[in-house]
């Protein structure tokens, strides 16, 4: 193998020159996302701007053949971390999109970097597009570069039991396809390795199109046949060949086999596509996950600020699904995560440790909030002098974290270790919260996805605490971005407390433009949480919306704390009229289904 971070940094710098997917005007301008999210302090980039060097160092193999198709060799990029791991490592088949019609393997290498960095093999796979072969030549190559990979697991220290794909676009189609349909021999092709099997353990799919014989791929094809990538890939319209838009279709073989499946897409990008989907997989109880990303358009998983985000995400799927890459392991966390020179950022599976170099001005070092209750914090410094105070505090604010040095006199630098209750990470991008199955009938709202505005509303880490807490100004309020995949009335919950005499403030809860209001109970205490249905609402339909807690009045030094609010599906709509909820002509309207 060819070694070196170097080269892969290479890499990214000339993929940097031709590969990263456009910010295209649809609905609202990208200039205007654009002002959006630079007021929230996130810029539009490239997805190599912030990432190409996280994580571990990897070894690059480039056009290994996978495959044979007469004279056509079908070749893939293989990217491994660097050194003898202690066991077998897990993998994954990067699958990249294009409409069927267009792109090659290079085109999500940012995707495949990132998670060789973060412990997996990755391998790029190009195949067959469908000016050079038609339905269904990529779909016998994907199965082909799986069957190979799983055969050449000793010589890339991959356990043939734990691969998986991610997929975007068209793309994530074939994943979709290669998940639910490896016993199915027509898209099986004859590439190689007869006997080995193609099954994935996991699947990932970026805005991909389960459905082609229903949804936006079939009324395309009928309305717009001359358009239609899907026409020109399969070589017929749907009307003229529907079996085979059947046999194409991943919805067509979900079966209680199908491996777990997590759904990823933009705000922008058809966010009720994969509804049916996901409900079909959960009549086979297979696990599924889906997320929408807050004003991301489709191909947003090339660009920051989604892909740092995204790429953890399914960093954590995938832990889950197929062990974690890198157990006990500590590995370089984002460039951009912590802005202060002289700090070297290492994350683990449920901690972070920091090396400060020096003593930061006035001793606080300043870090942004991680999206986690927070265990501890400590100095592990092997060389601290004897009756050094080793626990420390995390001290949230309302924009970040700080946490004070002690002096360390003859210590050249201070080893911070912040252990967190789950997978530490840190999000420059509202977290979307949404069902945790398709079958659910209740979205909770956890503290640490809150969105704060205001000058002392936080969110307090502490496991004790995990609330948004410091309400002591009316001003101040919260919001929540919330996937809703199931239309119809739901309650609307807050789990409250508030301290000994402090009861009596007024309080609204608005989403999909409707309002609430409750008046604020006396707890006991701050932290003594009590949970509180609050009316209900009305969700006219599948999409992205926004749940605002807002004071009205307060009625004495602080309004609450909130450790939790949530949405209990309680049925379908009523008709017209009979909405139970207090409708508002002012306040801000919920962030909109995307359709």
């Amino acid at each position: 193998m060819l070694r070196s971070d170097c080269l892969a940094r290479l890499f990214l710098a000339w993929l940097a020159l031709g590969t990263c997917v456009s910010f295209a005007a649809e609905g609202s301008s990208a200039a205007a996302i654009r002002l959006h999210l630079k007021a929230r302090g996130l810029v539009v980039s490239r997805a190599t701007e912030a990432s190409s060097g996280d994580g571990l160092e990897i070894d690059v193999e480039r056009d290994v053949v996978y495959a044979v198709n007469g004279d056509r060799k079908m070749t893939a990029d293989v990217f491994v971390p660097s050194g003898k791991p202690k066991r077998p490592r897990p993998a994954v088949l990067v699958i990249h999109g294009g409409g069927w019609l267009k792109g090659n393997k290079s085109k999500f290498h940012y995707i495949s970097v990132a998670l060789a960095r973060r412990g997996y093999v990755a391998v790029s796979v190009g195949y067959r597009l469908g000016g050079e072969a038609k339905f269904p030549a990529a779909v016998h190559d994907c199965n082909a570069a799986t069957r190979w990979l799983r055969s050449q697991a000793k010589r890339y220290g991959v356990d043939p039991n734990r691969i998986a794909a991610v997929g975007g676009s068209a793309g994530g189609h074939l994943v979709g396809l290669m998940a639910a349909a490896p016993h199915v021999a027509q898209l099986q092709g004859e590439g190689g390795h007869a006997g080995v099997s193609s099954a994935l353990q996991a699947a990932v799919v970026l805005a991909g199109p389960m459905q082609l014989t229903s949804g936006s791929v079939a009324r395309k094809s009928r309305e717009q046949p001359a358009s239609s990538n899907a026409n020109k890939w399969f070589g017929k319209t749907l009307d003229e060949a529907p079996e085979l838009y059947k046999l194409g279709a991943p919805f067509t073989h979900f079966s209680p086999r199908t491996p777990p499946m997590l759904f990823l897409r933009g705000q922008y990008d058809a966010v009720a596509a994969n509804i049916e989907g996901r409900a079909r997989l959960a009549e086979h109880k297979v696990s599924t996950r889906a997320l929408v990303y807050y004003r991301g358009r489709h191909g947003c998983w090339l660009q920051q600020p989604w892909f740092d985000v995204m790429v953890d995400e399914i960093d954590g799927f995938l832990a889950e699904q197929l062990g974690d890459p890198t157990p006990g392991q500590l590995i370089r966390w984002s460039g951009t995560w912590l802005q202060q020179e002289g700090v070297e950022v290492l994350r683990g599976d449920d901690r972070i440790e920091l090396v400060v170099g020096g003593r930061p001005g006035g001793g606080v070092l300043k870090l942004p909030r991680l999206n986690n209750p927070v265990k501890s914090v400590e100095i592990i410094n092997a060389e601290l002098p004897a009756g050094t105070k080793r626990k420390l505090q995390i001290a949230p604010k309302p924009t970040h974290w700080e946490i004070r040095l002690p002096p360390l006199a003859g210590v050249s630098a201070h080893r911070i270790r912040i252990t967190t209750i789950g997978r530490p990470w840190s999000s420059r991008l509202p977290r979307v919260v949404a069902p945790l199955t398709a079958a659910s009938n209740l979205i909770t709202l956890a503290a640490h996805d809150a969105i704060i505005v205001g000058k002392n509303l936080r969110y307090e880490p502490q496991p004790h605490k995990n609330t948004v807490g410091y309400w002591s100004r009316v001003e101040d309020w919260c919001w929540w971005s919330v996937y809703v995949e199931r239309p119809g009335r739901y309650e609307v919950g807050v789990l409250q407390g508030c301290g000994k005499g402090h009861g009596g403030s007024r309080v609204s809860v608005r989403v999909a433009k409707q309002e609430l209001a409750f008046t604020v109970e006396d707890t006991g205490g701050f932290q003594a949480f009590r949970q509180r249905a609050i009316g209900t609402v009305t969700i006219p339909r599948a999409g992205l919306y926004r749940l605002e807690i807002r004071p009205i009045t307060k009625k004495s030094v602080a309004v609450m704390d909130i450790r939790r609010a949530h949405l209990k599906w309680t049925g379908p709509a009523r008709e017209a009229g009979e909405s139970s909820a207090v409708f508002s002509g002012g306040g801000s309207p919920a962030l909109s289904s995307t359709r």
